[in-house]
């Protein structure tokens, strides 16, 4: 009897019945909503959010795990365009006068209206290491960030219509500001950053970064002279005041005292030094002193300590047989050669540096003279043979890496002069008079003439 009620309890649906109807009143409980009429609500829901945001939500149940993810649009964006020429600081960092840099940040609305708190721009020197105290530590890596200006573009809250909208600004970067550096062991950065806070909520950011160079204008060629005891050799080398990391520079090298008199007591004999080959090479040394966050401090004894990195690698050089002229009928014998030397460019060389911070980067060039020792009469060259002897004459000096100059001058020498500069107006007439004389002869103008 029971199975019977049960049975006739039941509605009886045609195939033909909506299948809406028969889920909602049947087997919906009490209380609830449908699963058909779950998508409605929804589409209802849906419609309120931004505008930009629809479309964009994560991919709905069942679809494929690597099926990417399309992060929210937002209602703006942010980009930063340079007017300024390239910055370059000429001369030392004691005096140079900086350099000059200007630009707008564009600032995009994709919403019909978007309105801001907050809206401004900063520019960042960032020094990082590449061998930090703890391997995975961010800030281990990050040694120091200094912010060298901060730009508010308005103080209240700012709606802006849809469209482009330029914000200027201009700075002057002193010169003292080690140049941007890229290296084996660390970075000197410049980065203009872009923050940007909505009503709603939105964050929008965007970074460019920033190529500062330092060019230092060429002087006068300098010479060194190094001498080799116990032997009479000397050696003078002239170079170039600064080189490029493009370009050939010349090296000129003078030997002298390359004949000695016989220390024996033969009349005529001579003890002369003949170059058998010639070795040059030039080195970048960098080094970077690595500071430790408070967390991993104790690691090198506490803070305000630091791990010293040091790296030196080749970044050009040549070996050389025959570039020199010898001399030996000159009192004393002088042996002359002269070659060009130049920085591979495929070895992305870097110019000289020099912070506070402990990234520093040096060059020299390094000379190895492989000579010979020979002895025999003066009165009979042919007489004159190889002693077996010999002798490396190693030198090292100190370079200057730093970029072209070019055409380019400082900011300070662009501008046009101040009033106190201008010179005096042409001298005034001390008084004028009306002509009274005779008429002066003139001709017509015809208008249609040409």
């Amino acid at each position: 009897m029971p199975a019977r009620l049960l049975h006739f309890g039941r509605f009886h649906v045609s195939p033909h019945a909506s299948d809406e109807k028969f889920h909602s009143v049947c087997d919906s409980p009490a209380g609830k909503v449908s699963e058909e009429r779950k998508p409605s609500m929804d589409r209802f829901h849906h419609k309120e959010k931004r505008n930009s945001i629809t479309g964009r939500a994560s991919p709905v149940k069942g679809s494929p795990k690597n099926s990417p993810k399309m992060a929210p649009v937002k209602p703006a964006k942010l980009e930063i365009g340079m007017e300024s020429p390239p910055l370059v600081s000429f001369g030392a960092p004691a005096h140079s006068s900086g350099a000059l840099s200007s630009g707008q940040l564009l600032l995009t609305i994709l919403d019909p209206e978007v309105k801001f708190n907050e809206l401004e721009l900063q520019l960042l020197q960032k020094f990082s290491t590449k061998k930090p105290v703890s391997k995975d530590c961010a800030d281990c890596t990050i040694n120091k960030v200094n912010v060298l200006k901060t730009w508010n573009f308005f103080t209240e809250a700012t709606t802006f219509k849809e469209g482009m909208h330029s914000l200027p600004f201009s700075y002057l970067l002193p010169g003292e500001l080690p140049a941007s550096t890229v290296t084996s062991v660390g970075n000197i950065e410049y980065i203009l950053s872009a923050r940007g806070l909505t009503s709603l909520s939105d964050t929008i950011t965007y970074e460019r970064p920033l190529n500062l160079q330092r060019a230092l204008t060429p002087g006068s060629d300098r010479s060194s002279v190094r001498i080799f005891p116990p032997t009479n050799l000397s050696a003078t080398v002239t170079l170039a005041p600064v080189i490029h990391p493009i370009g050939e520079f010349p090296v000129l090298v003078r030997l002298t005292g390359v004949v000695d008199p016989s220390p024996e007591k033969v009349i005529g004999g001579v003890h002369q030094w003949r170059i058998r080959k010639m070795n040059w090479k030039i080195e970048e040394h960098t080094k970077i002193i690595s500071a430790a966050c408070p967390k991993h401090a104790h690691k090198i004894g506490g803070e305000g300590k630091g791990v010293l990195h040091q790296d030196t690698r080749s970044i050009g050089g040549e070996e050389l047989k025959k570039c020199w002229k010898s001399d030996f009928d000159e009192p004393g014998g002088v042996i002359e050669l002269e070659f060009s030397a130049a920085i591979k460019a495929n070895r992305h060389p870097v110019c000289d540096v020099e912070s506070a911070t402990g990234v520093t980067v040096t060059h020299n060039l390094v000379l190895e003279m492989v000579v010979g020792e020979e002895y025999g009469l003066k009165m009979q060259p042919r007489s004159i043979q190889p002693t077996g002897a010999a002798r490396v004459l190693r030198m090292q000096f100190s370079l200057i890496v730093t970029e072209r100059s070019g055409m380019g001058i400082s900011w300070d020498e662009e501008q046009p002069p101040m009033y106190e500069d201008v010179p005096g107006s042409p001298p005034t007439y001390p008084s004028m008079t009306d002509y009274e004389g005779e008429p002066l002869p003139y001709e017509e103008l015809d208008s249609n003439a040409r």
